[in-house]
């Protein structure tokens, strides 16, 4: 993606919505058993005062967005380190940047064909505009040699 800091926060989001889910399960796992581990769980949760809100209330809170950020970090270098690491050291490349880190992941897992073969990719594209798109991509045995 163009802008590293702008993926970062995205991902940090879909980690909130996770929580949210989470908050919910939980909740009417308590609300059908009343048990009290369940409560402690959701009580000792850092993004417990949330995961309750109306979605629109979190939208702007740059507190949440810090935490997001921080309790994200770890997951998001994990998933997305290996594709968005030539775009760290190139920089910017704008409408290639998807195509930049398809190639930096492919280049870092093609390593070891044996373990990418099978593999999935989510390739997810934005523009400044209101339009984006998302494929995913199936890794396969390659039907020619790999040149040496």
């Amino acid at each position: 993606a163009p802008y590293n800091k702008l993926v970062q926060k995205s991902y940090a989001r879909l980690y909130l919505l996770d929580a949210r889910r989470k908050y919910e399960k939980e909740e009417q796992k308590t609300t059908k058993s009343a048990g009290e581990e369940n409560e402690q769980e959701i009580n000792s949760d850092p993004l417990k005062e949330w995961v309750s809100k109306p979605i629109e209330e979190t939208y702007t809170d740059k507190v949440l967005e810090k935490e997001l950020k921080k309790l994200s970090s770890e997951s998001f270098e994990t998933r997305l380190g290996d594709a968005n690491a030539a775009s760290k050291l190139i920089g910017n490349t704008y409408a290639a940047s998807v195509f930049m880190g398809l190639a930096s992941l492919m280049d870092k897992i093609g390593r070891d064909e044996e373990g990418a073969i099978g593999k999935n990719v989510v390739v997810f594209s934005y523009g400044s505009g209101s339009m984006a798109s998302m494929y995913r991509l199936h890794i396969r045995s390659p039907s020619t040699p790999t040149p040496t």
